[in-house]
């Protein structure tokens, strides 16, 4: 089994791999002596040892940033032996989209597919090996009858995916053993991998965006002390990582979840992990939030992931937000128990109803709070309700696919590159519109929430200049200028264009070619944000350093309030301990 990232010419930090884990875990208390099975990350040892050791089933998890990937091992498994049963699960598939004519679609572009197992996997994944063992491994009569929580793909001209109806998902999930404390995971210890927990399964809310909780009816939970159990377990094994990811949909919706916390701040003091606490925290009982934050005791951040701020647009994607003023009397209780967390958000932008206004004004809201804040552009996930034709066809009107980030390399000698849909106009934002926050959402993140130029932007709001309107303000500036910004930002505009293709063949055979291939191979194009920022600071920062001033001068010309010659003398006084202090 594997849950695959692209590990090609280069080392990351991934989680390990719980979600297959779990599945191989239940598999083998349901089927027993019948199955053994291995778990991978990194696909080209995977790839090594299908070939070294062919298994009878190959199965894969299917993301957003492995799609293609796992098409290339599927193939490199059918070129070692037909007879390999090769089986994909993850959110790819879930109630909202597991018909015939999504089927259909899925085994056009995955080819080397058998079967499919949607929604939750370990009772549909059991059931599929149950059948495979039952026909022994004939890998045709496999293809018979319908089977319960599986699409299954017969390779016989003519025939189509046969879709078997969904299985209910575990109850009490405790009848899951625990892929930590039997051991499956160990190995995962030593290399660069973070560990997951999960202590509870589904989401109440159903944001149309997000596949989390599709297929489940309530929530359910891993008893507490098989959590405190495996935090235990991880922390004494765990050496090389310092965070572990909380992989609850909403962290502090239960009373329990304080404890839970609390374990992690004991262990975290006793064997020096976990140093930092990812988590998604709750969207409805901000006293909960607060007292999980307070056992937390600083390590990590009470995020208020908003996604916008606009009420009609959180009506069209059904999602409740956590009201504004809860999310501050958090922090404030946090800071009357003498706990500074830092306080992040996310927004989205391209979601129905969102204005250019709205986003703006979103943004500010934030920025006054001193948040920081993570600004993202709308991308279609498969198995969501807006991914659907009826989601599309009601908001949308244009996409475009983007390179998905660190998502390349070349397997058994084939380039494999993965793309990612992202939204480009909406009944309510033009393309254009939409397009010029690109430059807006780079200057933001790199002045503001990496703190660059937080200075001056603390200063200009201290006398009623508001930072995102210097913003917008530099970055009508840099598309005008004649000088060496103007250069990059038209370097900037290039390669925001590849994250603009019509389709996905046309940006995979771009990428694809030699000397564009060269390019991500080198680093030399990657994430905008990061490739700019290092561009702008050690390359242009005098030229930058004028721009902001020249802004910041426009900005406060005409305001009785403001002396511009002293105001001047200190905007120059901010920048220059700016540059010291890089």
């Amino acid at each position: 089994m594997g849950d695959l990232v692209h590990s090609w010419g280069k080392v990351g930090l991934w989680t390990f791999p719980l979600n297959i884990g779990y599945i191989a875990s239940y598999a083998k208390k349901i089927v027993g002596s019948h199955v053994e099975g291995r778990l991978f990350k990194d696909p080209e040892v995977m790839i090594k040892q299908i070939k070294h050791d062919p298994p009878a089933i190959v199965a894969l998890s299917y993301y957003v940033w492995n799609f293609e990937l796992n098409n290339r091992v599927f193939e490199i498994a059918k070129s070692v032996s037909s007879e390999i049963l090769t089986v994909g699960g993850g959110p790819r598939f879930t109630n909202v989209n597991t018909t015939e004519e999504d089927a259909l679609v899925f085994m056009a572009e995955q080819p080397y597919c058998d079967a499919f197992v949607y929604n939750q996997g370990e009772r549909g994944f059991a059931a599929l090996v149950e059948r495979f063992i039952g026909v022994k491994q004939g890998i045709q009569r496999f293809f018979g009858a319908e089977l319960s929580g599986s699409i299954l793909f017969p390779k016989e001209a003519g025939r189509s995916p046969v879709v078997g109806p969904p299985v209910d998902p575990v109850g009490d999930l405790d009848e899951i053993p625990s892929p930590y404390l039997n051991g499956m995971m160990d190995e995962f210890f030593d290399g660069p991998y973070c560990p997951i927990i999960e202590t509870n399964r589904s989401c109440p809310y159903r944001c149309t965006f997000c596949s989390w909780g599709i297929g489940t009816q309530k929530l359910a939970r891993f008893s507490l002390e098989r959590v405190l159990a495996e935090i235990e377990y991880i922390s004494q094994r765990c050496t090389r990582a310092v965070n572990i990811y909380i992989g609850d949909a909403n962290f502090g919706i239960l009373e329990r979840d304080a404890e839970i916390a609390g374990k992690l701040r004991e262990c975290s003091k006793t064997y020096g992990f976990p140093g930092h606490v990812s988590a998604q925290w709750n969207k409805t009982r901000p006293d909960r939030v607060l007292a999980a934050a307070r056992e937390l005791g600083g390590l990590g951040e009470v995020g208020a992931s908003m996604q916008s701020l606009n009420t009609e647009t959180l009506k069209g994607v059904k999602r409740k937000n956590l009201p504004l003023e809860k999310v501050m009397e958090i922090r404030d209780g946090l800071r009357d128990s003498g706990i500074t967390m830092p306080l992040v958000t996310e927004l989205i932008l391209g979601l129905p109803e969102e204005t250019a206004q709205s986003h703006i004004d979103a943004n500010k809201i934030f920025i006054d709070l001193g948040a920081e804040i993570f600004n993202y552009n709308l991308h279609l996930l498969p198995g969501t309700e807006m991914y659907t034709r009826e989601g599309r066809d009601k908001f949308i009107r244009a996409t475009g696919w983007r390179l998905q980030d660190n998502a390349f390399g070349i397997y058994d000698g084939k380039i494999v590159v993965e793309g990612q849909e992202v939204v480009l106009e909406t009944s309510t934002m033009k393309r254009g519109e939409l397009r010029s926050f690109r430059l807006i959402h780079f200057l933001l993140q790199f002045m503001w929430g990496r703190k660059w130029y937080f200075d001056v932007l603390k200063y200009l709001s201290s006398i009623g200049i508001h930072p995102m309107d210097m913003v917008l303000s530099i970055a009508e500036a840099m598309q005008t200028n004649e000088g060496d910004i103007g250069e990059v930002y038209a370097e900037f505009k290039r390669d925001h264009d590849l994250e603009n293709f019509g389709t996905l063949d046309e940006l995979k055979a771009y990428w694809s070619a030699p000397e564009n291939f060269a390019r991500l191979k080198s680093g030399e194009y990657g994430k905008l944000n990061y490739v700019f920022t290092f561009k702008i600071l050690l390359e242009h920062a005098q030229e930058f350093d004028k721009i902001v001033l020249d802004q910041a001068h426009d900005l406060a010309r005409g305001r009785k309030n403001i002396d511009i010659a002293k105001f001047t003398e200190i905007c120059g006084e901010i920048i220059r301990f700016n540059k010291e202090m890089r």
